[in-house]
């Protein structure tokens, strides 16, 4: 694991826990503040040290294991959460265990003072270019994933940031080339509602860099070659066939409802 950490003189302690998006993917990394929108937030409210101990791949069962612990021990005074977009492809899927595992984490984390920001999924856009019924059912389970996490912070003190709401602000330019993590614009469209509702205890003192232009469509196509496509033939072992599988099972599940729905009215 490779924590990242930032230092100044005084502010906040805050710690980013978490999957790709709290490591930053998609972001580029601006020398003095890192990569993401925790990164921005931490730099934006004078943080005296940030640390990220988010990983690619993490799911809501592994954080109490891998992260939260070492995190426990920066006795932060923010903590910043993403997750729950890995849950999303498995094939044990399951949003009470999302509930559950997020709910653990929660109650560890809580403690008087400290202030906890979750960032809600958006459906994923890279899922529109595989079809109607790939991109229904993946959109479906992202909001399966944030009813977990809403019921995982319900009655508690935690900030639960909707990011479907902050991506419909900016469209495509939220998304990164890969159309699975944020964009820099996204990022930090995401530090700047966290910001929001830090706003009260932790007011922000630096402003956020500009993400910079756009890559053209050039680029874009450039990068789908160059790096996009060999990441897919690459991933296709695992990745398709499990998309796949639970496509198919979501579909015949939908099926099977209807038919019992219809044998429900006949009867």
């Amino acid at each position: 694991m490779t924590a990242r950490s930032e230092r100044t003189a005084r502010g906040p302690r805050v710690v980013a826990l978490g999957d790709s998006i709290t490591l930053g993917i998609g972001d580029a990394t601006v020398p003095g503040v890192g990569a993401g929108w925790a990164a921005h937030v931490a730099h934006a409210i004078g943080a005296s040290s940030f640390t990220n101990l988010a990983e690619n791949g993490t799911r809501a069962r592994s954080l109490g294991v891998s992260q939260l612990p070492t995190g426990l021990m920066d006795r932060p005074d923010v903590v910043l959460l993403t997750v729950g977009g890995n849950d999303v492809l498995r094939g044990d899927f399951s949003p009470p265990e999302i509930t559950e595992h997020v709910a653990d984490a929660v109650a560890r984390l809580r403690r008087p003072g400290r202030e906890l920001v979750m960032i809600g999924l958006d459906k994923i856009a890279a899922f529109d270019l595989l079809g109607r019924h790939v991109s229904t059912v993946m959109a479906r389970r992202v909001g399966e994933v944030n009813g977990a996490l809403a019921i995982a912070v319900a009655g508690t003190d935690v900030h639960f940031v909707n990011g479907a709401e902050v991506f419909a602000k900016l469209g495509e330019a939220a998304w990164h080339i890969d159309r699975i993590h944020p964009s820099p614009a996204g990022h930090r469209a995401l530090a700047e509602a966290a910001l929001r509702v830090l706003a009260a205890r932790y007011p922000q003192v630096r402003p956020i860099d500009a993400p910079g232009l756009r890559p053209s469509l050039v680029a874009r196509g450039w990068w789908l070659t160059r790096q996009g496509l060999p990441w897919i033939a690459k991933r296709s072992r695992d990745l398709i066939p499990q998309m796949a599988q639970v496509v198919t099972h979501e579909l015949l599940e939908e099926r099977r409802a209807k038919v019992r729905a219809k044998a429900t009215v006949a009867a």
